[in-house]
């Protein structure tokens, strides 16, 4: 076996550098060449930060949270978000980030290298990687639908729609907002609850999703980047949401956050990771205050004063003489309720009907008690409220909508890399054949992206966004941290981020890890699994037609049977990898009689006294940029445990002190129980960090045979 002097011998630099830089003098050349490198280094650190606060600022800010502020009482929500992303979501970003950056993996190998037997877990973060992309890509081809309506001199949600007949329907319009309206009825046509119209597609809403995967396409395969009461917080359902956002906002789970640590360079991990959470955090507020302002405004101009508003716009039409004298509203009308308003213009004839709905302003002539809006759409209906107020609402439009469809394909393009790299490096298929994969990703993309553009779409996309993906990236965070901070061991890993950073991490995040992120995951977890299959089911927000407003509507248990289902099917990697991991030992390894003998023979090489290990031995491979071009197999230095090499060479007394996790019977035997283990392990252990480990079992045995 090789000692670890020659290994850092072959790891070391050769040549006239090496030399030059020991003896102290650097040429002109040397010095201009490292500062360039330096440049270039802090360059690609910088956009690395840029895509990870990006990534964390995308569809989750602007669409997501405002929504579920909304329906969870806003301050209350924004409250426990605040205290969520403390506690949980810094340190478990953290964590991420510096595994990432340690081990210079993909979201894959790199817990196949901590915890050979948690391997799986990077599998799972796929396929929750699939499940978002399908239903973040319905989001792209709404942005999509309102960017084609933006192009209309007269914005087409600020008025009623054009209607052909004069019935009691054409008159829902009037009983809401024009913009929730144009929401529910011409974006996406929805029908009345999720069981009905899957069967059927809206036809522009296919157009758009095959546009939003055909530009992904394109760009996978030419490589182109782009008020709170105390009581609330007792409610279980509040505590889900919030900490299903953090999760989901900052991207935990998906291998997002490794891939990006894995290529990024620097240290200061503690700052990025507290910069991205306060970037999110902000940019989440602000947007989310635009949308309370258009609520406010929204209520303070239902029932009677929309209907004041309503009646001095005809009054005014009609001395303009755009509108006839017959379309002038009796006198008393304002002494009348709301509703005998729509009564009135029911008993127009039919070709001052429709005059009467066209010029009818955007506001509710029924008064809405509760909130007006609560659905996933709220963030589009709100947004394009506020754009119609502003002097050419057109270009605002399209300038709005536009940078809304370039964020959301590049939040989806981070999730579709986090599909793309691992299994290029996993599969030679697919290192041979990178085009073949995008093919894949992007049809069956599109082919499963489908049921989101039926009429029922938005309420299973609900579904997927509200219970789904939330509960996996929950579990698959709560494994992450199982095997970082308990399996492999916090201490051991801050020992070893010693050797790679030149000083220990803070040990407040590891005590976070261990006794306050699992606690708080696992808790979690419980609440979710519990909401699923609660007396009271889960609900979802639905369009009522008839009445013009939101219902809510709750799941069948049929439906959430899916969602267990789903579940069930992105876990299964996790429960298969230690199987089939314990199959492969199994099938290699059988006890040789003669390895005991032929460990003897070998040359012993007696252990030398080392120092902490150098940041230059523990640096793993330099990862390229493309992910076809990455090693599979990472050098021989990686292979060894090296804080537990450093601990072979401590006196036996001071090693007892110092360590409890890692024993050994006798420091003679080190050497040779090394070799033995190096050389009867199989490659699939060889990778793992956690490499070094001696059976005591085996030790006895052989001393057994020698009595």
């Amino acid at each position: 076996m090789e000692s670890l002097e020659e290994i850092s011998e072959e790891e070391a630099p050769k040549g006239p550098r090496t030399s030059s830089f020991l003896s102290g003098k650097l040429t002109a050349k040397e010095i201009l060449a490292t500062k360039t490198q330096n440049y270039f280094a802090e360059t690609k650190r910088t956009e690395d930060i840029l895509m990870q606060v990006a990534f964390s600022i995308g569809l989750g800010s602007i669409w997501r949270f405002p929504y579920l502020c909304q329906r969870n009482g806003g301050g209350s929500f924004i409250l426990m978000y605040f205290f969520m992303l403390l506690s949980f979501g810094i340190p478990l970003l953290y964590m991420e980030m510096i595994v990432g950056h340690w081990l210079r993996v993909d979201n894959i190998r790199v817990w196949k290298q901590l915890v050979p037997w948690l391997g799986g877990i990077g599998y799972a973060s796929i396929l929750v990687c699939i499940l978002m992309s399908l239903y973040n890509s319905v989001i792209i081809t709404w942005s999509l639908s309102y960017l084609a309506n933006s192009f209309d001199n007269s914005l087409p949600w600020n008025q009623c729609p054009l209607v052909k007949t004069t019935n009691v329907t054409d008159l829902s319009c009037l009983r809401t907002v024009s913009h929730q309206y144009f929401w529910y009825h011409t974006t996406l046509s929805a029908s009345g609850h999720i069981e009905e119209g899957v069967d059927a597609l809206v036809l522009h809403l296919t157009l758009g999703i095959f546009a939003a995967w055909f530009l992904l396409f394109l760009t996978m395969i030419t490589g182109l980047k782009i008020s709170m009461q105390l009581s609330s917080w007792a409610s279980l359902d509040l505590w889900r949401q919030a900490g299903g956002h953090v999760v989901y906002s900052l991207g935990l789970g998906l291998g997002t956050t490794i891939n990006f640590s894995s290529k990024a360079g620097g240290n200061s991990y503690i700052q990025v990771a507290s910069l991205v959470a306060l970037v999110n955090l902000v940019t989440s507020l602000l947007l989310t205050s635009i949308v309370f302002i258009v609520l406010e405004f929204w209520a303070t101009t239902s029932g009677h004063t929309c209907v004041e508003k309503s009646v001095s716009k005809l009054i005014s039409l009609i001395k303009k003489g755009v509108l006839p004298q017959d379309a002038k509203p009796p006198e008393d009308i304002l002494l009348l309720p709301a509703l005998d308003y729509l009564d009135w213009i029911s008993n127009l004839p039919q070709h001052l009907q429709y005059p009467v709905i066209r010029f009818s302003p955007s506001c509710s002539i029924m008064t809405q008690k509760d909130k007006f809006m609560e659905g996933p759409g709220l963030a589009f209906a709100a947004f394009s409220q506020a754009i119609s107020l502003f002097p050419g609402a057109s270009l605002w439009a399209i300038l709005f909508f536009l940078a809304l469809v370039i964020m959301g394909l590049s939040t989806l393009m981070s999730i579709l890399e986090g599909i793309v790299c691992p299994l290029q490096t996993s599969f030679s298929l697919f290192r041979r054949y990178p085009k073949l994969l995008s093919v894949l990703i992007c049809l069956g993309g599109f082919l499963g992206s489908l049921v989101f553009t039926s009429h029922a779409g938005s309420y299973i996309m609900s579904l997927f966004d509200d219970c789904l993906v939330p509960l996996t990236l929950i579990v698959i965070v709560a494994f992450q941290n199982v095997a970082l901070a308990w399996i492999y061991g916090a201490r051991r890993f801050r020992e070893e981020m010693f050797s790679k950073l030149g000083r220990l991490l803070w040990s407040f995040f590891t005590f976070l890890w261990r006794y306050v992120t699992l606690p708080g995951l696992l808790a979690l977890f419980t609440i979710c699994l519990t909401q699923l299959h609660w007396r009271v089911p889960s609900y979802y927000i639905a369009w009522n037609s008839s009445m013009s407003q939101e219902v809510k509507q709750p799941y069948l248990q049929s439906t959430l049977s899916w969602v267990t289902f789903l579940s069930i099917l992105t876990f299964l990697p996790i429960p298969v990898q230690p199987l089939h991991h314990w199959w492969h030992l199994e099938d290699h390894i059988a006890f040789d009689p003669f390895e005991k003998l032929q460990s003897k023979k070998m040359p012993l090489v007696p252990p030398k006294s080392l120092q902490y290990p150098k940041h230059q031995l523990v640096t793993s491979q330099k990862t390229d940029t493309e992910c076809s071009s990455r090693k599979v197999n990472p050098p021989l230095i990686r292979r060894l445990n090296l804080s537990s090499l450093w601990r072979f060479s401590l006196p036996l007394s001071e090693y007892n002190q110092s360590s409890s996790w890692f024993s050994l019977p006798v420091i003679s035997s080190l050497t040779s129980a090394l070799s033995m283990r190096n050389a009867s392990t199989p490659v699939s252990r060889q990778v793992s960090p956690a490499s070094v480990t001696i059976d005591n079992s085996d030790k006895s045995r052989e001393t057994q045979e020698e009595n």
